[in-house]
């Protein structure tokens, strides 16, 4: 008997099939359900904001307010709730031409105007004035200290100067810091280049312990926010379908705490170890590989040293970063290499973390891909695979580890922490 399973692939889905004796399980998140009402959950929250009064109690008219927003590469629903936000600061007496909403980046590109419009929706992009944060724009950037693990904190002026911080964001899985949310607006959203790298380096002291959020780069990221202070965040848990569960709003330490355990709930799965085979899917991360290999990072808890990770992801961005390709496709490097451009600041820190995660996974475990946004070449010199199709990739697997391999599937292998018991 064989079952029929779709993958999300972009704009799309990819559909292949595999005898039920090999199938461990498919694993996706929860399926919590959506609010009914996603606006009047957002009003709930914030009347009702955790350790902070309302908005419209805790500024003045004359404030200069910032407001943080996450990007394109995040599936949060800021037009959603941008606009009540506003409403409750026009009810506190602020005026429209004493708000900035600036766009977090952090070491990702800058939104195009068109995706600017999208995450704030069409009135807000008319009404305000929108601010990209570049991590190398160091003219703009203001120290504030260095955190107990050394980490020097740079960060964008505009935040500095501002009288009220505020944040809109959400709480799902984060490779690097367990889960994304709260302070995370702060670094890696508006820090400089040096605090990036800097935290950063950290990452490699929680390799292979997803979904924690006690490791070293998370409890420096709670220090740094700590240094300036958000007034106020608000963030959302969503569910598989990207629509709001729960809102949350209030100081990002208590936010964090409330969103956390709703999050894991929806996030973390059970799953079996040590299997020869994760078919998983990059999904909703999947815009170019170097967002998508998230889901290898995820899809490495449960493969046994030996099996294949096969990831399927549509990549229509491509490869996401020439640096990031350059440091992939050097063959030469090792582990210890990449720990090396760490310390030494070689290049870009976060490139190197991820190339000495992949190249401990690379190590001991098979990579495949099934995509159309990068060439044969290219995917090769970075050390995967590439399928003719998903199908053929999970016959000659099958095929390769015998009649008894177990195969586990992740559709929405991004956003998936598997828990192994």
């Amino acid at each position: 008997m064989e079952q029929e399973i779709l993958l999300p692939y972009g704009a799309g889905t990819l559909q292949f099939r595999i005898p039920r004796a090999n199938l461990t399980g498919i694993y996706s998140p929860s399926p919590v359900i959506a609010c009914a009402d996603p606006e009047m959950e957002v009003v709930r929250a914030l009347a009702h904001p955790l350790d902070t009064p309302p908005l419209s109690d805790l500024v003045h008219p004359r404030e200069k307010i910032i407001i943080l927003l996450d990007d394109h590469t995040r599936a949060t629903p800021v037009a959603q709730i941008l606009l009540l936000l506003l409403a409750e600061l026009r009810a506190g007496g602020v005026k429209d031409e004493n708000i900035t909403l600036l766009i977090t980046h952090g070491t990702h590109r800058l939104s195009s105007e068109e995706e600017v419009r999208r995450k704030v929706g069409d009135e807000a992009y008319r009404r305000f004035r929108i601010v990209q944060h570049q991590c190398t724009d160091e003219e703009n950037q203001v120290y504030l200290g260095l955190t107990s693990r050394g980490t020097p904190v740079w960060v964008n002026r505009l935040v500095v100067e501002a009288d009220r911080r505020i944040g809109i964001g959400h709480i799902g899985p984060s490779p690097y810091a367990g889960y994304s949310g709260g302070n995370k607006l702060l670094l890696p959203g508006v820090a400089a280049l040096d605090t990036i790298n800097a935290n950063h380096s950290l990452v490699v002291l929680g390799f292979r312990q997803p979904g924690r959020v006690d490791v070293p780069c998370r409890l420096d990221i709670e220090e740094a926010g700590e240094m300036l202070g958000l007034h106020m965040v608000v963030d959302v848990v969503l569910g598989q379908d990207e629509r709001i569960v729960r809102a949350f709003a209030g100081t990002p330490a208590r936010v964090f705490q409330e969103g956390l355990t709703l999050a894991r709930h929806a996030y973390e799965v059970v799953c079996p170890g040590e299997v020869d085979v994760a078919i998983t899917s990059a999904y909703p991360y999947d815009m170019d590989l170097y967002q998508a290999v998230r889901a290898v990072e995820y899809a490495d808890a449960v493969v046994r040293e030996g099996g294949s990770i096969l990831l399927v992801a549509a990549c229509p961005e491509g490869i996401g970063d020439q640096g990031f390709y350059s440091l992939m496709a050097d063959r030469t490097k090792k582990p210890d290499d990449f720990l090396r451009d760490i310390v030494r600041r070689n290049g870009l820190v976060t490139f190197s973390v991820l190339g000495y995660c992949l190249a401990r996974i690379k190590a001991e475990k098979k990579l495949y891909i099934v995509t159309e946004g990068i060439p044969d070449a290219a995917l090769e010199a970075m050390g995967f695979h590439h399928l003719i199709s998903l199908q053929a990739g999970v016959d000659a697997l099958l095929g390769e580890y015998g009649s008894q391999a177990q195969v586990a599937v992740f559709p929405m292998g991004s956003s998936t922490i598997p828990v192994v018991r």
